[in-house]
């Protein structure tokens, strides 16, 4: 199997690469037309193109509509025409949710949307679709991983920890904030899976098992460093329920269970020593 993948010097693709080392990094789809990316798709000769490049940032698409349009939008339309009979997999977002209100982890049928970012990925899923039913949506989370050297890194939960710990700093978190956070190994392992998906949009992602409070006491229990930990009130839940990609075959283990599996991996309790 052949894969193609965009997004190569960005977290999600980077990662993707360093588990398949059969695939093929696309380059740079900046400033890109359709027949652009229909001689790149036809010339890699891939059975499977899986997109991750995007604009993520929800203050840059705010600040850049055009910009964050184009990347969040039309480049993945353009791939959708230039794929045809290969398998199409788009990363969107749970940011899809970001509106949606209850005491009950969202499904796909829950979309609500509360910032231009969401907006863009809701539509981008709405038309590739629409040109190409074949294709797979993976909603993604908010993922995280050690930060590594000439790796590309990005502010997320461990390093939010770590950082905790090294300064002392107050980190207030709360106890009825759930939010579906994932180790980004199991994600590139799983995207690798979802080639076998049937079309469509599919939550994808570890499902908040605890709170954001719970997972703090967690980190400091298995790791043995000391946080300034401090409770608020209140939150903003953004949680997913994953059942129709489990009935696929496919799934996560918990938010809970996969930050125990990143501290193990990385040897993490040697720092509290």
């Amino acid at each position: 199997m052949k894969l193609l993948i965009t997004g190569t010097t960005g977290f999600v693709g980077h990662k993707i690469m360093e588990s398949y080392a059969q695939a093929a990094a696309a380059p740079s789809l900046r400033n890109a037309t359709q027949e652009m990316i229909k001689r790149m798709v036809e010339e890699s000769e891939a059975d499977v193109v899986i997109h991750t490049a995007a604009i993520s940032d929800i203050g840059i698409c705010q600040k850049n509509p055009e910009a964050s349009y184009f990347a969040n939008v039309q480049i993945p339309v353009y791939l959708a025409h230039a794929c045809k009979d290969r398998k199409l997999i788009c990363f969107s977002s749970d940011q899809v949710y970001s509106g949606a209100k209850g005491d009950k982890p969202f499904t796909e049928d829950d979309v609500a949307t509360a910032n231009l970012y969401a907006e863009e990925k809701l539509e981008m899923e709405n038309r590739v679709l629409a040109i190409d039913p074949n294709a797979v949506m993976l909603r993604a989370t908010w993922m995280y991983d050690m930060p590594m050297f000439g790796v590309p890194n990005r502010s997320n939960l461990v390093t939010m920890f770590l950082n905790a710990a090294i300064t002392q700093k107050p980190l207030a978190l709360s106890k009825e904030e759930f939010r579906g956070i994932t180790y980004v190994r199991e994600v590139a392992e799983q995207t690798l899976q979802a080639v076998n998906l049937p079309g469509g949009a599919y939550n994808f992602g570890s499902e908040a098992d605890v709170s954001m409070y719970a997972l703090a006491e967690l980190f400091m229990k298995k790791t043995g460093m000391k946080l300034n930990l401090q409770e608020k009130s209140g939150g903003e839940n953004l949680w997913m329920n994953c059942a129709k990609l489990k009935n696929a075959g496919g799934g996560f283990e918990t938010t809970a269970e996969g930050l125990a599996t990143c501290i193990e991996d990385y040897n993490l309790s040697l720092l509290g020593q």
